[in-house]
Parts: C-alpha cells; sequence; structure tokens
C-alpha cells in the first residue's frame, strides 16, 4: 500500500471513529445538546480535528441520518416480493435489530424524531417505513384502511419501543418490539408431527 491509500485509509478510520462518538452523543443529549468538544474528546482529539472531517454539527448529523435510510433500504430490499402480515413483522423486527445494535442507527433515529419536532414535515425515515408498510401488506392488492392501519402500527410500536428502551443502548427493544407483534399479530403456529 503506498503513502497515499494509507493516508486515505487512516481518515477514513478516523472519519468512522467521529461518526461513532457524535452517535453516542447525539444518541445520548440528541441534537440541541450534543457537544462537538464531548465528541472529539471522546475521539482524543481537538475539535479542529474534528472540523477535518465534518464542517459541522449538522453535517455530522445529516450524515447519520443518511445512514438510517440507506439501512431501511437494504432492509427493505430483503422482504419477500409476496409481502403480507408476517414480511411486515420481520422488517419491524429488523429495524430495531439494527436500532438496538448500532449507536448510528439508534442516534439517527434520535436526530430524525428531533428533527420532526421541530418541522411540520415527517422525518423520511417514517416516510419510507410505511411506503415499505403499505408495498408489503399490498402486494397483490390496492391499499385499504386496514392496510393503511397496519402500516401506521408499524410505525407506532417501533417509535414506542424506542422511546420505552433504556437509552442511550435501547437495550431489549428488538425482544420488545417482537413480544407487540405477538400480541398484536400472531405469527402461524406451524403443525407438530406427532
Amino acid at each position: 500500500m503506498n503513502r497515499t491509500n494509507k493516508k486515505q485509509a487512516r481518515s477514513q478510520r478516523t472519519y468512522q471513529l467521529a461518526l461513532e462518538s457524535a452517535a453516542v452523543e447525539f444518541a445520548r443529549y440528541g441534537f440541541a445538546d450534543a457537544s462537538l468538544l464531548r465528541m472529539a474528546d471522546r475521539m482524543n482529539l481537538t475539535k479542529g480535528a474534528l472540523y477535518g472531517h465534518f464542517r459541522s454539527k449538522e453535517e455530522i448529523a445529516s450524515s447519520l441520518v443518511a445512514l438510517l435510510d440507506g439501512v431501511l433500504e437494504k432492509l427493505a430490499a430483503r422482504s419477500a416480493p409476496a409481502g403480507g402480515v408476517r414480511e411486515l413483522r420481520l422488517l419491524s423486527g429488523s429495524v430495531a435489530d439494527a436500532i438496538e445494535s448500532d449507536v448510528r442507527i439508534s442516534a439517527a433515529l434520535r436526530l430524525a424524531f428531533d428533527g420532526a419536532q421541530r418541522s411540520e414535515d415527517t422525518p423520511e425515515f417514517l416516510t419510507s417505513l410505511r411506503r415499505h408498510a403499505l408495498e408489503l401488506l399490498t402486494a397483490s392488492e390496492e391499499p385499504d384502511e386496514r392496510t393503511r392501519v397496519l402500516a401506521d402500527l408499524l410505525i407506532v410500536v417501533l417509535v414506542g419501543a424506542y422511546y420505552t428502551a433504556p437509552a442511550p443502548e435501547r437495550a431489549g427493544m428488538s425482544a420488545r418490539v417482537q413480544d407487540m407483534w405477538d400480541l398484536l399479530a400472531p405469527a402461524p403456529q406451524l403443525p407438530v408431527d406427532g
């Protein structure tokens, strides 16, 4: 590896470390109370070094939210084309797993919710999630009121589980989402041979 490639690799590692550090800060404090100085301290960098990768706190937040949107697209693409409630349940479980296991995703979701409270617009993540839910539920038919309510229910389940799980790790969120689905739309039981 030549000198330029090593420098680029080191810069990319620092960038990822900065995102991770920022995610911990945003997950814990939200956008308004997040501190660039604490982010830099967590990385053992100066605030100026952090600015070498990001021009502002807003740019860091935007990078995290873009990551969240990308994760949703990847998870939704894995859904079976036939769709249905089972696939909707699997999608919500996958999203909950991503939120619980990756602080960057958890922070991005908090940032999206924080932004929604300052704006009249619904966060893109929630709009996309609802669209994917409707696509799964109406793979072979037009949406009706029931499917719209189920799509909204997916969002309520995820948002509710997010806000009631212990912050900032959101520990147990995924299991709680599955428990809610068990109550609302139990998974079909497989026949037992006997």
